[in-house]
């Protein structure tokens, strides 16, 4: 038995925090991707079913069995339209339920068949029946879900996403009968796997088969407090919000129990450990204090992103020349409201970068760069710095961009299986054969930095050629300040161009 199999990914997550990042008196600090426990359990119960007839036709089956049968007595006896009754009558004829044919007093009746006869005994006599069926009980809430999963994984499939699992609350098992027992089995039932829509009331429940574990994918949204150190975790099924699992995670007192506290405030040491020595402290005071007030602009930029996206995939789509045009307007409206937020926002010399702007700014960057980029990360992982990555960095140096790339913190083999190596490979093979390529291990460095032409700078935490999902990752406070002041930019590119020509002569 395989029930609600289906491993296709959800909804971009980024696209999640951009538009549900903003919640006033708190400042999101991290997202991930999540894999939610769903127990898929096989039950037998006593139900009692919907009637198997509509109940005008029941009325017209018991008029005929009492001798009301012809059209205009059925007709008046039940006070309907004679168009009606006839159109009804015919639907019963093609069920076989009923014949039509002249009477005794040669005018046409109607009279039930053996199908029909025993259907209306099944109508007038309902009693309870066992059934089998198999429900699906969301592992936070504790209750049976209304509604058949769209998407469930085995624990090989999440761990094949690199989705971080959430245990299972107040304990992490199964139900056992009894608590089963207590739930409202109804909706779940009527909805589930069969979608037995005639049942109208489980009774009690019987015998409760072998439950297996499965996960759904959310999207998990982590914010702190801007006054305290309260944190609020906010969950979202296919793109859209589930208050019931946020009041289930609250209720079993989760945060705590995943040790989200504890896990954000030691990457926030490490956040105080390193911007003082690469960012002025009256900068990075001056973009904290303002940070609230572009939150709005931040979100309204990523919001226009995602429209533009779904713009642009509807154009491919397109069957007709004025849809076509249409669509491509709009983006053209799209980009233009896109620039004058980004403007708003580039303005600024120096502001704080939202947990969710990293990765798309990265990937941008790639893209983007024209004359220099630079980038510094203590770890490489290959499901970051992946092949299609790999490819876009090769294109920029085979255009011309100096490109420098610096890692190595002394412990890049202790991150697991997966240590970068074949993107190490590959980059140290590209410096080799092209001169804009510079290509270091640094040793010893905390600093993550993505540098592009003179245009900007951030310096952060964000890990920008190991961060991804992982499901052993820790839930972090992501911080970052992005520098637009050319002055700035320079300072920090001409101190990490030493750093490359001091590992240049050590390899030599």
């Amino acid at each position: 038995m395989k029930p609600f199999q289906d491993t296709s990914r959800s909804i971009e997550p980024n696209d999640i925090a951009r538009r549900f990042g903003t919640k006033p008196g708190f400042q999101l600090i991290d997202f991930t991707q999540v894999a939610l426990p769903v127990f898929i359990v096989p039950i037998d119960a006593l139900v009692i079913a919907a009637k198997p007839l509509p109940l005008v036709d029941e009325f017209l089956l018991r008029s005929i069995a009492e001798g009301v049968n012809t059209l205009e007595a059925v007709a008046g006896f039940l006070g309907l339209e004679d168009v009606f009754v006839k159109k009804r009558l015919g639907e019963l004829i093609g069920q076989d339920l009923l014949t039509y044919g002249p009477g005794e007093s040669g005018s046409a009746v109607a009279s039930l068949t053996e199908k029909g006869t025993e259907s209306l005994k099944k109508v007038m006599v309902v009693q309870p029946r066992r059934a089998s069926f198999t429900i699906a009980i969301d592992g936070i809430t504790r209750s049976s879900l209304t509604s058949r999963p769209e998407k469930l994984m085995a624990a090989r499939d999440v761990r094949a996403f690199g989705l971080k699992e959430v245990r299972a609350f107040p304990v992490d098992k199964a139900p056992e009968f009894d608590e089963i027992a207590q739930m409202d089995l109804t909706g779940s039932v009527a909805n589930g796997p069969k979608q037995d829509h005639t049942i109208q009331r489980v009774m009690s429940l019987v015998h409760v088969g072998r439950r297996m574990r499965r996960y759904r994918e959310a999207t998990m949204l982590i914010f702190r407090a801007e006054s305290g150190c309260q944190i609020h975790v906010e969950f979202f099924v296919d793109g859209r919000p589930s208050p019931t699992l946020n009041d289930a995670f609250r209720r079993h007192d989760g945060v705590k129990a995943l040790h989200i506290a504890e896990q954000a405030d030691a990457s926030l040491q490490e956040i105080k450990r390193v911007l003082p020595s690469l960012v002025d402290p009256n900068q990075s005071k001056q973009a904290a204090i303002i940070r609230p007030k572009l939150q709005a602009v931040i979100n309204q930029v990523g919001v226009i992103e995602t429209k533009i996206g779904e713009k642009e995939i509807s154009i491919n789509e397109s069957n007709s020349k004025a849809e076509l045009d249409a669509l491509k307007s709009e983006v053209v409206k799209l980009q233009s409201e896109k620039l004058k937020a980004e403007s708003e926002l580039n303005s600024l010399e120096t502001r704080c970068l939202e947990v969710h702007e990293h990765r798309p700014l990265f990937e941008r960057s790639l893209r983007e760069a024209r004359n220099r980029l630079l980038i510094i990360s203590p770890w490489i992982t290959d499901s970051v710095l992946n092949q299609a990555r790999l490819d876009k960095i090769q294109r920029l140096v085979e255009s011309g961009v100096e490109v420098f790339i610096g890692y190595g913190i002394g412990d890049n083999n202790k991150r697991g299986r997966d240590n970068g190596e074949h993107a190490i490979q590959f980059l140290h093979q590209l410096a080799q054969a092209r001169k804009a390529c510079h290509f270091h291990e640094l040793g010893d460095t905390h600093a993550k930095i993505l540098l592009v032409d003179d245009s900007y700078a951030v310096v952060g935490s964000f890990n920008w050629l190991s961060f991804e999902g992982s499901p052993k990752r820790e839930f972090r406070e992501e911080m970052s300040i992005r520098m637009n002041k050319k002055e700035e930019i320079e300072r920090l590119f001409q101190r990490y161009l030493s750093r490359f020509s001091e590992s240049a002569k050590k390899v030599k």
